[in-house]
């Protein structure tokens, strides 16, 4: 996808209006407004390079990019960020693969936390029994595990969002338990927090068998509002 280069000054100079529920900013490649939730936020750093600000909390103005590797790819090889900053601003080649760790890292952090409050089951079994009894939000399954254990809990799992995007090593890592291939989030802030940051990965990783529905161009990402108040819970534990 070729997008066209900006040449206004920032996508905050002229911010667009707010929509019902939440902020919606200007990608500074696309020049098209939309909701943060489908965007990466980046700041200039104090030696002027730029930096991904995936928790949107680094000072700064911040410079907003659909969140989609091809659209970082293109604006550092157009140099964009330079152009809307209208700053000598440096935008390194790797700068997707950096968006892509910290994305991964965000969301594995929600998946440790939801272990700790109790809103998550794991294992073929438990996980079978959460769905077939409502009780779950999000199925998760490591994306190296066997396909057709892989299928069935997706077919019980029905309309219910499907995230393949990790291995078991990673889902490992985050849970602290070895070689997990099922798991579910049951509702939760958490579940609303994973899900959005999920949906914002999937513009930079293979999403495999993932079900995630199509909404904007992207995964249905909740809105506004359900961030904010999930983003408590992420103050109180100090994720970044």
């Amino acid at each position: 996808m070729n997008l066209a280069a900006p040449d206004i000054a920032s996508s905050e100079t002229t911010p667009p209006q707010n929509d019902a529920d939440g902020k919606r900013r200007r990608c500074i490649l696309s020049r098209q407004e939309c909701a943060s939730e489908f965007l990466i936020r980046f700041v200039a750093g104090p030696d002027n390079h730029i930096v991904p600000d995936v928790a949107e909390r680094l000072p700064g103005r911040g410079l907003w990019l659909r969140a989609e590797r091809n659209a970082v790819d293109q604006a550092v090889a157009e140099r964009c960020f330079a152009k809307a900053a209208r700053a000598n601003v440096t935008a390194e080649a790797g700068l997707a693969d950096q968006v892509a760790h910290l994305l991964t890292q965000r969301s594995l952090n929600f998946l440790g936390l939801a272990l700790r409050s109790g809103a998550i089951a794991i294992g073929h079994d438990q996980v079978r029994a959460d769905l077939s009894a409502g009780r779950a939000a999000i199925l998760v399954q490591a994306n190296d595990g066997a396909a057709a254990a892989r299928s069935r809990l997706r077919a019980v799992a029905h309309g219910l969002p499907s995230i393949e995007i990790f291995s078991r090593g990673e889902l490992a890592q985050a849970l602290g338990r070895a070689d997990i291939v099922h798991a579910v989030l049951r509702t939760s802030r958490l579940s609303t927090l994973f899900l959005r940051e999920c949906g914002r990965l999937a513009g930079f990783r293979a999403i495999g068998e993932s079900r995630l529905p199509a909404t904007d161009g992207n995964i249905s990402i909740p809105p506004a509002s359900a961030l904010r108040a999930a983003n408590e819970t992420v103050d109180r534990v100090g994720i970044e």
